[in-house]
């Protein structure tokens, strides 16, 4: 069990890169990743904002699911 006020920090399931899934910001691009992360790919809490920006902005220009 963590301790009170820590925060949880994990590796992103991409690019390794270091995050706190409960600290990404309120982005657009980062807002779509989050919703293909939990209703496409099955991978919420596993990715990093910058790995959910670019999912995000990609499936925003050419997915028509997302248009």
């Amino acid at each position: 069990m963590m301790a009170p006020g820590k925060k949880m920090i994990i590796g992103c399931c991409h690019c390794s890169e270091e995050f706190d899934p409960d600290n990404l910001p309120d982005d657009a691009a980062v807002q779509a990743g989050m919703i293909l992360a939990e209703e496409r790919y099955d991978d919420a809490g596993k990715v990093c904002a910058n790995c959910l920006a670019s999912r995000g902005r990609l499936a925003m220009m050419y997915d028509p699911d997302c248009q």
